[in-house]
C-alpha cells in the first residue's frame, strides 16, 4: 500500500465511532505489538503494519462506511413513507 493510499485510509478511519475505531484496533493487534499508548489515545506507525493488516482495516472500514450511507438513506426512505401516510 502507498503513501497515498494509506493517507486515504487515515480519512476514511476518521470518520468511523470510537466502537469502530477499537475494532480496527483488535485487527491491529493481530498483526503488531508495536503499539505505543498515550493519554489521548494509541500511536501506531503505518510503516509497522503489513500489508494484509492494511488491506484488513481497509475492507473493515469499508464495510463501517457502507452501513452507515445504507443506514441513512434507510432513515430518508422512512422519513419519506411517514410524510406519505400522514
Amino acid at each position: 500500500m502507498n503513501r497515498q493510499q494509506k493517507e486515504h485510509l487515515k480519512e476514511q478511519i476518521d470518520k468511523l465511532d470510537a466502537n469502530e475505531h477499537q475494532q480496527l484496533y483488535n485487527i491491529i493487534q493481530k498483526y503488531t505489538s508495536e503499539i505505543t499508548k498515550t493519554p489521548s489515545g494509541v500511536l501506531i506507525s503505518s510503516e509497522n503494519l503489513s500489508t494484509d493488516c492494511l488491506q484488513e482495516m481497509e475492507k473493515y472500514t469499508l464495510f463501517c462506511l457502507d452501513q452507515k450511507k445504507r443506514m441513512d438513506e434507510d432513515q430518508k426512505t422512512r422519513k419519506n413513507v411517514e410524510r406519505l401516510v400522514e
